[in-house]
This record gives C-alpha cells, structure tokens and sequence, in this order.
C-alpha cells in the first residue's frame, strides 16, 4: 500500500536510508521535507512495516523534483520503488507539474535503467555531484 508519510513514519523511514545510501541524509533533513511538501512524500507499507518511500517537491518552472527514493533492501525487486515513482509522477501531474526530474548516481544502474521503463532521459551528467566525489545523472520526464 502506498500512502502519505507521517511524521511517527520518520524513524522507520530514517532505517531505509541509512541502510541505502553511502552519504544518507540526516534525519532532521527528511523531517523537512515532510513538512514543507507533505502531498509528495510517500511510503510504501506492507503489513503495518514501512517497507520504502518516495519525497519530492515542485519548482517554479512547473517541474516536480523526485528528491530521493529508498526501498529497504529485503524489499528491492518487487516493483515497489515502481509503484512509488508512478504514484509520485501521478500526484505531479495531478498539481499541474509539466515535468518530472531527479538526480542519480551514475553508477546506479538499477535504478537509471528503472527510470528509463518509466519514461525518463538522461538529460545531462553533473561532475562531482555526491560527497564522494561520484558524478550524476539529471534525468527528466515530460508529464503532459
């Protein structure tokens, strides 16, 4: 099931991202973005446990922002991060976002070849994006 995150959600949802991430952010950081864009930001649950989550916001230019998404790893290869970015583009589109956006680790291979079933591009690739020194990819989706 996907829903809307609560604030009660935010140790569990804390949990996936540590175990996710080489440089996770900190908590207080996806406390914020609960609080100043609560309609993106969702979980997805399986029998009362948090099992991943999806948090975006919207720009001025019409374009929502996927900021991060986690699916804890005894969860990945089910389709849920699917389900997620497909609920995420849906809410966009729904609030009048024309476009779609996110970042992502060239090296992630699972997740940019995910992004492109979805629909996105690679867009450009942004040099020593990460703490780490890793480049990015901006990949973008068009949602009219």
């Amino acid at each position: 099931m996907i829903r809307n995150a609560r604030e009660e959600d935010l140790d569990e949802i804390y949990k996936i991202e540590l175990k996710s991430f080489k440089t996770p952010y900190p908590r207080h950081y996806l406390k914020i973005l609960l609080k100043i864009a609560p309609t993106y930001f969702l979980v997805a649950e399986e029998k009362g446990q948090i099992i991943g989550y999806i948090s975006g916001v919207t720009r001025l230019e019409k374009t929502g922002h996927i900021v991060s998404i986690a699916v804890d790893p005894a969860h990945r290869g089910k389709g849920i991060g699917k389900k997620l970015v497909k609920t995420l583009l849906e809410k966009f589109k729904e609030n009048g976002m024309k476009k779609a956006r996110l970042e992502v680790r060239i090296s992630n291979t699972a997740a940019i070849n995910l992004y492109k079933k979805l629909g996105f591009n690679i867009e450009k690739r942004l040099k020593n994006y990460y703490p780490d020194g890793e480049d990015c990819y901006v990949m973008t989706k068009k949602l009219c």
